[in-house]
């Protein structure tokens, strides 16, 4: 017999929305939690790149932290969307080239919406040949951070009874640079920060001008996030078999990715954070390295910490 049935995930929905703050287009889904709501509300964990890590996250969440909602952020996947995604794109990087459209698109889209402004000669300094990333393609982060907390995080509220006190964000790669950077801007907005692979160096580390305010803000007892960042450990490594799918030498590759210095970045961030003092109530987390985890793998693994560390039993 053929199969003919979709794989549903229960008590898991979806709903599509244009922003007014930055009239983009998203796509949300949401994982309710199957046993009881706590009286208090459910916490919520909000995952960033939603299309490749919301499956994921709310199994595992509803194995270890069942009471808990997860909210993926994603983007449409009908064809209009795309072929016009795919239209504003004269250029699709090669490394993604071989993924379904609604992939591209979905890469194409969060790499605006997750990150800070950079210039044209700081990009083409930053990438391979291959990317082509100009400045109208990046930069954001800012105004998607607006959609998250007033137009996103209301609707949740609407479906279920919301912890706000208990609400965590995971982000990797870019996203992880776009949760340092929510920390960094608006340290309140969730209870919990977990910064996964983050590109801190990107353009320039500009993510860390907002580190000095943190800080103090931390000392002064007015910000009291728990902070979680991690790493694999091979992410300063390249693939040989990337390498030579898209025709990159592979020594300049590897000085590429020694350049932006992704491990030793986000430990030394992570070692300044943990030498603040604050209140009670402020936690880092030591740092987590994940051994013989490339950058494209290491988001797993640190979905399982982030849960774990987010909503301990």
């Amino acid at each position: 017999m053929e199969p003919t049935q979709p794989v549903l995930i229960e008590r898991a929905v979806r709903f599509e929305f244009r922003s007014g703050v930055n009239q983009r287009s998203y796509s949300i889904a949401v994982g309710l939690p199957l046993v009881p709501l706590p009286k208090r509300g459910c916490p919520v964990l909000y995952v960033l790149d939603g299309d490749l890590y919301f499956g994921s996250a709310l199994e595992a969440a509803r194995v270890f932290a069942p009471e808990v909602a997860v909210v993926g952020v994603g983007y449409p996947k009908d064809e209009p969307y795309i072929r016009g995604v795919l239209e504003r794109h004269r250029h699709v990087p090669g490394y993604i080239s071989d993924q379904p459209a609604s992939r591209t698109v979905a890469y194409l889209e969060r790499f605006y919406d997750l990150t800070l402004p950079a210039s044209d000669e700081v990009l083409a300094g930053d990438f391979d040949k291959t990317i082509q990333v100009r400045a109208g393609d990046v930069g954001g982060l800012d105004s998607f951070l607006e959609v998250l907390e007033t137009e996103i995080k209301p609707r949740i509220a609407g479906m279920a009874p919301i912890d706000a006190s208990n609400q965590a964000i995971f982000g990797h790669s870019a996203g992880g640079l776009a949760v340092l950077h929510a920390l960094f801007v608006a340290p309140g907005a969730f209870r919990t920060f977990v910064a996964a692979s983050p590109a801190i160096w990107w353009s320039r580390k500009a993510v860390l001008a907002g580190e000095a305010q943190f800080a103090d803000a931390v000392r002064a007892g007015t910000a009291t996030p728990r902070i979680l960042i991690t790493m694999g450990s091979e992410e300063e490594t390249p693939d040989p078999k990337y390498a030579a799918k898209l025709g990159l030498d592979f020594t300049e590759e590897a000085a590429r990715l020694r350049k932006h210095r992704m491990v030793e970045n986000a430990r030394e961030l992570t070692a300044r954070l943990q030498a603040l003092r604050g209140s009670g109530a402020f936690e880092v987390a030591d740092y987590a390295l994940f051994p013989m985890q490339r950058h494209n793998i290491a988001a797993w693994p640190a979905l399982g910490r982030a849960i774990s560390f987010a909503f301990p039993r």
